[in-house]
């Protein structure tokens, strides 16, 4: 598992970089509705390679699924694709105009560390020991490091 997560890092670490460079022609608006279509089309591929060749999913039952879903879960759903569209818009507004795509990846990953690690502290009860603490500590102190300006 962790190889393949190691993988997936690697080559999303060169995605700020690639969006940089589409954002020299595109607003960060057209850019975000092109992402968006086209992840519309791959995950509809994928839908219809599971529907029809590898028949994994069956449309019947995923349906009824979908009728078991209670309201909070839908606001959920919601709510996740609002930040995911907002998110994407003001990171590629960010990267167009202001910080650099490493400053920006640096921070958004970052402050996700820390809430993360906050809510499983204060929602899950989650347990760290000193050494994932201290991870935490140097994260804040390199984060707030990199973002001081030189007077």
């Amino acid at each position: 598992m962790y190889p393949y997560i190691l993988g997936m890092s690697l080559l999303k670490t060169s995605v700020p970089y690639f969006r940089k460079h589409i954002l020299n022609t595109l607003s960060s608006l057209e850019l975000v509705f092109l992402n968006t279509f086209l992840i519309f089309i791959l995950v509809s591929a994928i839908l219809l390679y599971s529907i029809f060749v590898n028949k994994s999913i069956n449309m019947y039952n995923m349906f009824k699924n979908y009728k078991k879903l209670e309201l909070t879960q839908i606001i959920a759903l919601i709510i996740i694709a609002f930040l995911t569209v907002s998110s994407s818009f003001i990171i590629n507004e960010f990267d167009k105009n202001y910080n650099t795509p490493l400053m920006n990846t640096l921070f958004v990953r970052g402050i996700s560390l820390i809430f993360v690690i906050g809510i499983g502290i204060f929602l899950y009860e989650e347990k760290y020991n000193w050494k994932q603490i201290l991870g935490v500590f140097f994260t804040i102190s390199g984060l707030i490091l990199l973002f001081q300006k030189d007077n």
